[in-house]
Order: C-alpha cells, then sequence, then structure tokens
C-alpha cells in the first residue's frame, strides 16, 4: 500500500494577483482552509504517513507547516522562478527514496475518493482524469484502447480528448526513477518542463502510465479569483 505522497508547490501563483503577495498558491484559503491543508488532512485520512511537499516562493510557510503535520518533509528549489513542476519533482529524489508515491497539485480541492481510487486501483502508475466538463482551462488527455496514455494537450481539439486532468497521480518507485534518470538528460534544455509532458513522453516510449477516467469526481484546479469563487460556490458543498 502507498504511504507516501509528494506535493509540487513550488510555484509564484502570479494570476492571484495582490493574494499571493504574501503567501504561496497553496495557502489562499478556500471555504476558511487552504488548499494545500486541505488536501493534507485529506492524504492523511486516506492513510498518507509521508507528505514531501517540493517547496519554491515562500518556503518558509510550506515549512512551518511541519509544526502542525509531522508527516510533512519540505524540499526547497532554489530555481524555483526558472523552472517547472518537472524539476520540482526532480529535485525531490532524494527525500522519495525508495518509496512509491502520490502526486499532487499543491492549488486543488477535491473529494477522498480521488486518492482512494488511485490506491485501490492494481495499476502501478496512473495518471487521473475526468470526463470533459470545460469548466476551465485543462489539460485534455488522450489514451489508447488499454488506457495507456498517449497524448497530452491544452488544446482539446489538438487531440482526442477523453477527459481532463486532475493533477492527482500514483507513481512507482520504479516509474519515478527512470522517469528522473530521462529527465537528467534534458534538464537543461527544458527547465521549464511540466511534468505531464514527461508522463506523457514516459507511457509512449519506456513504461505505460495507466489512465484512470473517474465518473462524477468532484474537484477543481483554482489558478485565480475567478475559480476561487466557483470552488467555493459550486465543489466544496460536495467535499
Amino acid at each position: 500500500m502507498v504511504k507516501t505522497a509528494v506535493i509540487m508547490a513550488a510555484g509564484l501563483g502570479t494570476r492571484f494577483g495582490k493574494m499571493t503577495e504574501t503567501v504561496p498558491k497553496g495557502f489562499v484559503q478556500c471555504g476558511g482552509q487552504s488548499m494545500v491543508e486541505r488536501s493534507i488532512d485529506t492524504l492523511i485520512a486516506c492513510g498518507i504517513e509521508r507528505i514531501v511537499i517540493g517547496t519554491g516562493y515562500l518556503k518558509e510557510m510550506y515549512e512551518q507547516l511541519q509544526n502542525k503535520y509531522p508527516q510533512i518533509e519540505c524540499v526547497f528549489s532554489p530555481r524555483y522562478a526558472e523552472t517547472n513542476s518537472m524539476y520540482t519533482l526532480w529535485n525531490c529524489r532524494e527525500a522519495i527514496g525508495d518509496d512509491d508515491f502520490i502526486l499532487l497539485e499543491s492549488d486543488l480541492v477535491f473529494e477522498k475518493k480521488a486518492i482512494t481510487s488511485l490506491l485501490e486501483c492494481e495499476e502501478p502508475d496512473i495518471m487521473l482524469i475526468t470526463p470533459v466538463t470545460k469548466f476551465q482551462d485543462q489539460y485534455y488527455v488522450e489514451y489508447d484502447e488499454h488506457h495507456r496514455l498517449t497524448r497530452c494537450s491544452t488544446i482539446e481539439t489538438e487531440i482526442d480528448a477523453k477527459g481532463e486532468l486532475v493533477g492527482i497521480h500514483k507513481l512507482s518507485n520504479k516509474f519515478y526513477r527512470t522517469m528522473c534518470e530521462d529527465y537528467a538528460q534534458k534538464v537543461n534544455d527544458k527547465p521549464k518542463m511540466g511534468y505531464e509532458y514527461e508522463l506523457e513522453n514516459m507511457s509512449r516510449e519506456k513504461m505505460k502510465v495507466y489512465v484512470l477516467r473517474v465518473e462524477g469526481l468532484k474537484w477543481y484546479e483554482i489558478d485565480d479569483v475567478e475559480d476561487l469563487n466557483y470552488a467555493e460556490e459550486h465543489i466544496l458543498q460536495y467535499i
């Protein structure tokens, strides 16, 4: 059983404007609680015992969370302003060690089913998606008849979009190590690569990423004030 989670929390969160001048994006309050603490509480409720947080902007706030949650270990990425999520994930490799893990973003609200669906699925390496809703800007996902990830895109019409990326995954350590080895060869050329595209590359060329499509899942990615208002009005009541 997977007992570790890794949260990507290095980003600047500039789309929130003044709201993120004094707090990182994960600390934006949604329904009276920060997004990252909502996620941590849900992870712990699902049996997660270790939580690695890849930090960057205003890292001290995440480090202070360790006083409340002893499960947390923070890993600072000094290049956070010039890199993206794949670099942050790669930078966490020592802290992750030999563990399999749940991977997620810091700017999500979601119901417990998002985590339990991944934990209960026997596939070792999984990308969680939901049906296409077009609530907001999304990564769209294409997969083959075996549910193997084939392509991702921010433009729905570029691919045979079968769902939207939630931003929560399950990865085996074997997959993660291979992923890091692959990324190490291009880190200098692609510091701003999102890990979604490395997952796509891995699935096509090296190791299968299984796409798990969950119907009716309540979740939302919150990138700006408009998203925040929508989540508070339409999503939180179901979580």
